[in-house]
């Protein structure tokens, strides 16, 4: 299973006091009470540290196994250096292994000169001089760009983006003297001549083309003193391993862990003669397959955005001449049900089977990396055995004892007694290597049963009143509050949660015992809880959904029509599933959005406030009986008609 991205965060120096784990993006990180020398742990990923919320001010970048402790290095010139560390911000800059990629223009706007680098540059220019640079386009990664060569003098930490003028990046004048990326630990893999982990071994970061040919050639620089590998460990990343030299033959996926022989990677060999990594990109993934070569649109094609299991199933059928990943990191299999011979298909295109290595045309099912929802473990640190979980769960298997978990996917809810009962906690994407850290404060605790919270499309809105009934003062809120009591609220007797999910918490900072509220009324707070005040709350964050929209009296897929070449000429339909981008709709933030257009026109639409799985839009219907049949109308809405409902179809 391959590892979340986390950031610890400690107290004091020497990875003491009181600790704060991170595994997103936190606009406000200031309720963290630090001391003036810190201490950090970067599990997974390379984040940005800001002096201010809202990931604004001066920043400090730091990368995968890097500072380990921090001063108070905002601390102004004369100001006493003991003052405690104030964190505003805290985001995740780096996420996968994607190469990083920066150019630089000698004019200004992108003009000029450029000069593409991907790697540590210690001198950007000639003889000690810095290069003339006007502009900078960062096309992947996050740098680290000086003024002076030798990584010295100014420093601008630049993400992915288009940077026109040296002010942009906080430069007085246009020079750049070096610069370099941020990295995540290096993909690495290390690999053994014999089963079980035994014989000669060799560490390598990338590529392995032929392990034959390194071992007849001693010259050759990526000469590992292999020539076959039957057993390996995977230290870091996703790689793809061969039973062919060259990256030919067979394929085979290979998570982080131990393969003590080849039937832990499901070969039908036992060596693998060729391996290489794989740079991963797992959000929302996305891959249309052509029946024709060369991406042609005379046959037919689907889009995929979940997994498919069998495509003679679906008006497609099981030929494929031709594929595009649009996004992620797939996997395609020659039979169905995830069956026969499999394909590993990064982001780029495959004009042909040949392209992915396949000798015929023939896929029937295919799966984006990564499936499961949650993993549990019986032993705190993630060991001991583990349960995969991909639905709600009402007893945990007999003899089965939670103590730590890891949620890949979703948000989950875990009760303290069996049906959903008792204590809950709300897990959210990230490792918890305890039971304390899912939000469990007694030392006998345990999670007797889990389910996910479901999905929500909604901007999130909430009303705090001071007596119960929803009487007396009221207090709206719709984001997040660390302190409660900073708001001005000095009680709280009746919740009505309006819009959207909120995790309420007995102390302020998100900690304490919680309780997931979904919308409605709660008239008298002190006969639901025993808190003594409500300390925090915050909305339950989701990912962007990707879905489609059926109406309920016709039974059609909402769509867009017409080329994309004239955006006011397109039109909204209902029309036959086609599984098109044109039937994919997203939402986010109180808008509805088609896929199709999403790159290339910001047209949006706003969303209606009772948003159930079938109320979308507000007076949004199917045409009608005439030559208006299959046009959307926006018309008065009316609770009793058919065509002004619709269903959603998460994908």
């Amino acid at each position: 299973m391959f590892c979340g991205r986390q950031i610890v965060i400690f107290e004091h120096h020497q990875f003491s006091g009181q600790s704060f784990e991170f595994y997103r993006d936190q606009p406000d990180a200031t309720h963290m009470q630090l001391s003036s020398v810190i201490s950090i742990k970067v599990v997974r990923g390379c984040w940005i540290l800001y002096e201010k919320p809202g990931f604004e001010g001066r920043c400090i970048p730091l990368e995968e196994e890097g500072v380990t402790e921090l001063p108070n290095q905002w601390a102004e010139e004369g100001e006493e250096t003991s003052a405690p560390v104030v964190i505003g911000s805290i985001r995740l800059a780096v996420r996968d292994y994607t190469p990083p990629q920066i150019e630089l223009f000698t004019e200004p706007a992108g003009r000029g000169r450029s000069s593409e680098y991907v790697d540590d540059t210690e001198e950007v220019g000639r003889f000690s001089r810095p290069q003339s640079t006007g502009s900078i386009k960062v096309h992947s990664g996050l740098w680290l760009v000086y003024s002076d060569p030798g990584f010295q003098g100014l420093l601008a930490v630049l993400e992915a983006g288009e940077y026109p003028f040296p002010e942009d990046w906080g430069f007085p004048s246009p020079a750049v003297g070096s610069l370099r990326p941020v990295r995540m630990v290096r993909l690495t893999a290390v690999l053994y001549e014999k089963a079980g982990l035994e014989g000669r071994c060799a560490e390598v970061q990338g590529d392995v083309f032929s392990f034959a040919r390194t071992e007849t050639d001693p010259s050759d620089p990526d000469n590992h003193g292999l020539n076959c590998v039957e057993s390996l460990k995977i230290l870091g990343g996703l790689w793809v391993g061969y039973d062919g030299e060259g990256f030919e033959g067979q394929q085979f996926v290979l998570e982080e862990g131990e393969y003590l022989d080849w039937t832990d990677w499901g070969g039908t060999g036992e060596k693998l003669l060729s391996l290489r990594p794989v740079f991963m990109d797992f959000c929302s993934p996305h891959m249309k397959m052509f029946s024709e070569p060369d991406f042609s649109e005379r046959g037919v094609s689907i889009d995929l955005l979940e997994p498919l299991d069998n495509a003679m199933n679906t008006r497609y059928g099981p030929q494929t001449r031709s594929i595009e990943v649009l996004a992620g990191v797939w996997v395609a299999f020659e039979g169905p049900g995830l069956l026969g011979q499999q394909y590993v298909l990064e982001k780029g295109l495959y004009g042909s089977p040949e392209d992915w290595g396949s000798s015929h045309s023939r896929i029937c099912s295919a799966v984006p990396v990564i499936l499961v929802r949650i993993e549990l473990f019986s032993e705190s640190g993630f060991g001991g055995t583990s349960v995969l979980l991909q639905d709600s769960l009402p007893t945990i298997p007999g003899g089965f004892s939670v103590r730590s978990c890891r949620v890949h996917a979703g948000s989950w809810l875990a009760f303290s007694g069996e049906c959903f009962s008792d204590h809950q906690c709300v897990l959210e994407e990230g490792f918890y290597p305890d039971l304390r850290m899912m939000g469990f404060s007694e030392s006998d605790a345990s999670v007797l049963s889990l389910q996910p919270t479901g999905l929500e499309l909604s901007v999130p809105a909430l009303l705090l009143f001071e007596r119960s009934g929803l009487r007396g003062r009221r207090t709206p809120l719709k984001t997040a509050s660390v302190n409660l009591q900073l708001t001005h609220i000095s009680v709280c007797v009746c919740v009505c949660v309006l819009i959207d999910r909120w995790v309420l918490y007995e102390d302020h900072n998100f900690r304490g015992s919680q309780l997931l509220l979904k919308p409605g009324a709660v008239p008298d707070w002190p006969k639901l809880s025993s808190w003594l005040r409500i300390g925090s709350l915050r909305p339950l964050t989701q990912k962007q959904l990707h879905f489609r929209l059926r109406s309920k009296e016709a039974g059609l897929l909402m769509s867009v029509g017409g080329s994309l070449d004239d955006i006011k000429l397109m039109r909204i339909q209902v029309s036959e599933e086609t599984g098109g981008a044109e039937q994919i709709w997203t939402y986010q933030d109180g808008q509805l959005q088609c896929k199709v257009v999403t790159e290339v026109s910001a047209t949006r639409y706003t969303t209606d406030r009772n948003n159930d799985l079938f109320m979308i839009w507000l007076g949004v219907s199917a045409g009608g009986q005439q030559f208006d049949k299959h046009q959307i109308i926006v018309n008065e809405f009316h609770p009793d008609k058919l065509n002004q409902r619709w269903t959603l179809e998460i994908l």
